[in-house]
């Protein structure tokens, strides 16, 4: 009769070894790959907001226009206002606000663009001339930003931190608008980015067209020309 041979305890050791071996190698290497593309997905979605926040901006200026507000207390305000006193900022009319529900509102908007602590935010507002219960609505564009600089130019060449330029008569700064922006931006992971933006040129009768139809209620605004994209 044959006799049948088994494992030794040694050879069974060995083998169980072997096996912790490659299982231990294969969740380090799993473990590798998900954590890539975790740190992937992160950067992904910064740079996704990075763009995204760009954009936005972009689209704001190129879409200004000569409209200048009022403020809560009745006090107008220019078309674009660049403020460089405790942080850049900068306000602005924009034309191309969408209106799908055809809610009783206006197709130009008032944003305002500002660092707060290291939050690059977006500001709304719901009328043009302002009420005393008119509050802004933020959307938190891009976060991490460090330092933020804006700068104008004007007709003539010159650059300036502060828009309207010290200078123009009061008439003219309501509805005076740069040539051209500049955008210098410190960010804690992409460092320092600047972008030159071209504002459009605006014909003189745009620049007047908008207060003569009819002033604006703070409760109900009264309807704009629509806007083309």
């Amino acid at each position: 009769m044959r006799q049948c041979r088994g494992f030794t305890l040694l050879e069974l050791l060995i083998a169980i070894a072997i096996f912790a071996l490659l299982g231990l190698g294969t969740y380090r290497m799993l473990d590798s790959v998900l954590q890539t593309d975790k740190v992937t997905r992160a950067h992904e979605a910064q740079l996704r907001e990075l763009v995204r926040a760009m954009a936005v901006f972009e689209r704001d200026l190129l879409q200004v226009l000569a409209r200048p507000v009022r403020d809560a207390f009745g006090d107008a305000r220019p078309a674009l206002l660049g403020d460089d006193s405790g942080g850049a900022s900068i306000e602005l009319t924009r034309a191309g606000w969408r209106n799908p529900l055809a809610q009783p509102r206006s197709t130009l908007q008032r944003v305002r663009w500002q660092r707060s602590g290291e939050q690059w935010q977006r500001q709304y507002w719901g009328v043009l001339d302002q009420a005393q219960d008119s509050q802004p609505q933020v959307q938190q564009a891009l976060e991490g930003v460090t330092s933020l600089e804006l700068r104008y130019l004007d007709d003539k060449g010159v650059w300036h931190d502060a828009w309207p330029p010290s200078g123009v008569e009061a008439a003219r700064a309501l509805t005076a608008l740069p040539v051209a922006v500049e955008l210098l931006l410190e960010h804690r992971r992409y460092g320092q980015l600047r972008r030159l933006l071209r504002l459009p040129d605006v014909l003189p009768e745009q620049l007047t067209r908008a207060p003569e139809e009819g002033a604006e209620n703070p409760q109900q605004p009264a309807p704009e020309p629509e806007s083309q994209l």
